[in-house]
């Protein structure tokens, strides 16, 4: 599978949905039959898997955020792509995530 990631581009599923519960500010993945409460960190990743970005696209995107939002020490690049593409793997094992081989238009 981690050549699968390294090569392709991460989509949420289309039975998936990402909504901002702005009563519990929360950040919601809404499934048929399910309702996944996400960190800020989950809910920034899997709102990048558009089927356009590679995981080290989406890893340099979250982390230039990061640089413009925190200037406190954070982790090297390298673990960072390690973190993101083990998520990606997570939520491409539950269904949630797909990996496409070409990128979508």
């Amino acid at each position: 599978m981690g050549a699968i990631i390294e090569t392709g581009y991460p989509k949420l599923a289309a039975k998936g949905r990402l909504k901002y519960d702005k009563v519990r500010e929360k950040h919601l993945l809404l499934l048929p039959e399910k309702v996944v409460v996400l960190n800020e960190t989950a809910a920034s990743i899997l709102a990048l898997c558009d089927g356009t970005q590679s995981v080290q696209t989406i890893t340099e995107t979250l982390r230039a955020s990061l640089e413009i939002r925190d200037t406190a020490a954070f982790p090297t690049f390298d673990k960072m792509v390690a973190d993101v593409t083990k998520f990606v793997m997570d939520m491409t094992e539950e269904g949630w995530v797909v990996i496409q081989h070409e990128k979508t238009s």
